[in-house]
């Protein structure tokens, strides 16, 4: 008796599930293409915490100044504040659209992050479209987002 070549229904069943977990991998790291504020506040939110820890590892105290135009990381030292170096804590500007709400329009805020990762409460709230969003830090360092109603 001859045998039919070919392939079996369950084997194309798995090759079918293969390809469709394959695919479904490769969606969930594509970029999301979302233009809102909250994917700003996420990445800022992102590096406010990577400053605390650099300013826990590096044993000093680290600046995230904040301008109309975007934000910016330095550390104090004897002659005064010095930018960080390094790709990680290059200076950044702010996508298209997006404000950072401050007292003046030439105003400059700062989160300082101390050796132990404390910091003076603050926030800032970031407008894009009509939505607002508020990136604060408590007293103890730790970032968190809040995405404040239109």
């Amino acid at each position: 008796m001859r045998r039919a070549r070919g392939f079996t229904l369950v084997e194309l069943m798995v090759v079918l599930a293969v390809i469709g977990l394959a695919g479904g991998a490769v969606a969930l790291t594509l970029p999301s293409g979302d233009d809102d504020p909250v994917h700003e506040a996420e990445t800022f939110a992102a590096r406010l915490a990577h400053a605390r820890d650099e300013a826990i590892l590096g044993m000093r105290t680290v600046e995230v100044g904040v301008t109309a135009r975007g934000y910016g990381f330095s550390h104090r030292r004897f002659e005064g504040w010095q930018p960080l170096q390094g790709r990680a804590f290059a200076a950044v500007d702010w996508a298209a659209g997006t404000r950072p709400q401050l007292p003046r329009r030439d105003a400059r805020i700062a989160f300082r992050f101390d050796p132990t990762g404390a910091t003076e409460p603050a926030s800032l709230v970031l407008l894009r479209d009509g939505r607002r969003v508020r990136v604060s830090v408590d007293g103890g360092g730790a970032v968190a987002i809040d995405g404040l109603a239109r």
